[in-house]
């Protein structure tokens, strides 16, 4: 049964070429573990996750068909719909509820006042958003993971930002373990990919093609549990939401299933949300730090200690 859900969580996009064995493989894994057949089909179809090509039902019961051959026959049912979202009658439905299109509003309701100083607020959100102890990655986005030095606990880095270090451009969402792991290639170790997280706290979401103010005409009205919105000192905002307020996530396969398939695959990419954001190292604009090339400072707008929404 593990492995049945782990093969489901581990589906490959339908276009990519690997769609096809993947679903035979769970078919396979379903029937040896015993699952009813149109529970197996009805179990694929929900997993899928958004690709370049649309799976028909009959591909998915021929699959369970096929794993079923020695072992019976099999009249399916109609399969259920799978869900579908209007991304772009969502969004537009949700910024036209929103009432904050700037970020001095967006501040001033922080639930977590924020300091004018940026280093002040740099540390805060450390503070607020890691425990002690725990390792985070800050650096440059091409720096590998470096013990004591792109890798420090949350008190080092209050240390070293507090003596005058400045604040580097990114940081990773979640908090990390501080030991090799390979990288999902498999060919080398790492300390800052997604294998060395150690909770899964935060997701992180941004708009590439949102105007500014619509981004904060989102936000001020999107359900969703906010922790952080960063400006990013450029053209978007990062925001950071509170995993465990949208599902329950323990492992690599449930956050494939129910962050990247059902939240970003099926919800939030269709509205125009970089599905590139969606695994849990993923580097995220630091507050405090000053982009050169943009000549503006990357800022803290909203800081909560629990996930919520904003008005």
């Amino acid at each position: 049964m593990s492995r049945y859900r782990a093969a489901l969580a581990g589906l490959n996009p339908p276009g990519s070429g690997k769609c096809h064995t993947g679903m035979l493989g769970v078919a396979n894994l379903g029937v040896k573990a015993g699952i009813d057949p149109q529970q197996i089909c009805e179990d694929i179809r929900k997993a899928l996750p958004v690709g370049s090509r649309k799976v028909p039902d009959q591909e998915i019961i021929d699959a369970v068909k096929k794993a079923l051959a020695d072992r019976g026959g099999f009249t399916p049912q109609k399969l259920a719909a799978p869900a579908t979202l209007d991304g772009q009658a969502a969004i537009k439905r949700i910024i036209s509820q929103g009432t904050i299109r700037n970020e001095d509003d967006i501040r001033e309701i922080s639930p977590i006042p924020i300091p004018e100083n940026k280093r002040a607020a740099l540390i805060l959100f450390l503070k607020i958003r890691f425990r002690d102890g725990e390792h985070i990655f800050i650096s440059n986005r091409m720096r590998s993971g470096i013990i004591g030095e792109t890798i420090c606990t949350r008190e080092e880095w209050e240390h070293y930002l507090s003596h005058g270090t400045r604040p580097p451009p990114f940081i990773i969402i979640n908090p990390l373990n501080g030991q090799p792991a390979l990288t999902k290639s498999g060919h080398q170790p790492t300390l800052r990919g997604d294998a060395n997280v150690t909770e899964y706290r935060h997701c992180l979401v941004e708009f590439d093609r949102l105007s500014k103010e619509d981004q904060f005409l989102f936000w001020s009205a999107a359900k969703l549990p906010i922790v952080a919105l960063v400006d990013s000192g450029g053209k978007s905002i990062h925001a950071w939401l509170e995993v465990k307020k949208l599902a329950t996530v323990s492992s690599p396969e449930q956050w494939q299933t129910e962050i990247k398939n059902r939240l970003y695959d099926q919800i939030l990419t269709p509205m125009g949300v970089d599905g590139a954001c969606s695994n849990p190292a993923r580097l995220s604009r630091l507050p405090g730090h000053y982009r050169i090339e943009k000549e503006r400072f990357q800022r803290l707008l909203w800081l909560s200690a629990e996930g919520r929404t904003i008005t």
